[in-house]
């Protein structure tokens, strides 16, 4: 699975815009496949790693890049908004790029009691405590092994780690681009966001608020990517003719 996979800016339509409209046209669900594609790829990236010099330079230090920016049009101008307001924040810094890099170290790589740990095992259970390497490992490698991918060398993060399944729903938004069974493909994605995403990534947003790093930049990108994927899942049930789940 490629986590360097192009990123788009702009969004795909919402649910407001198919729940009304005809059918979309195959060139119409191309370009939102692709723009889909592009926002799951730079959420993936962002959580795979530390933000490295060459990422920061081209995703944070130059303040006309903004990938995230036509998610205010999905109804997430106030996540994205309060994400433009961290970055703007994060440059005024020093160092802003080693900043960033402690509080990734903080949220994402400390023990799950002070930290956001990014591993849907992590909130499987009741508790903090829940164990690591769990079901949720195996249902993720399930999910790649059906979808004829693995997880590249390079990456050593269990399979459940959130950059998995961002990575895989860019994956497999790209690949749909170019489908003639676009209701199929669209419920293949929606059923892929609510069992192996939406199952536990508001406790991960939580916890990722409760945290309380230094700068507002990880807790923010939280909340937003909760808001996109909501967005993404009523815009993909719309397209696929599923009924909405609560």
């Amino acid at each position: 699975m490629d986590k360097h996979a192009q990123t788009g800016a702009v969004a795909a339509p919402g649910a407001a815009d198919v729940a009304d409209a005809a059918p979309l046209s195959p060139a119409e669900w191309q370009f939102a496949s692709t723009q889909r594609a592009g926002l799951y790829g730079w959420f993936a990236r962002l959580y795979a790693e530390e933000v490295s010099e060459q990422m920061f330079r081209s995703h944070f230090a130059d303040k006309g890049f903004a990938p995230f920016a036509g998610l205010a049009e999905l109804g997430l101008e106030a996540e994205a908004q309060r994400l433009d307001a961290a970055i703007a924040t994060l440059r005024a810094e020093q160092l802003p790029r080693l900043e960033l890099a402690a509080d990734f170290a903080q949220l994402f790589l400390l023990d799950g009691k002070t930290s956001a740990l990014p591993y849907a095992s992590a909130y499987a259970g009741t508790d903090s405590a829940s164990p690591l390497f769990g079901a949720a490992e195996a249902r993720m490698r399930d999910f790649l092994a059906a979808s004829g991918l693995s997880i590249q060398a390079d990456f050593r993060e269990p399979a459940d780690h959130l950059a998995v399944p961002l990575a895989l729903m860019a994956e497999l938004a790209g690949a749909a681009s170019s489908t003639e069974d676009i209701p199929t493909a669209a419920a293949t994605q929606a059923d892929f966001l609510r069992t192996a995403v939406l199952d536990w990534l508001p406790r991960f947003v939580e916890r990722c608020q409760q945290a309380l790093p230094r700068f507002d930049v990880y807790p923010a990108l939280a909340a937003l990517l909760l808001g996109f994927v909501r967005a993404d899942l009523a815009f993909l049930e719309d397209v696929g003719g599923t009924a909405a789940v609560s």
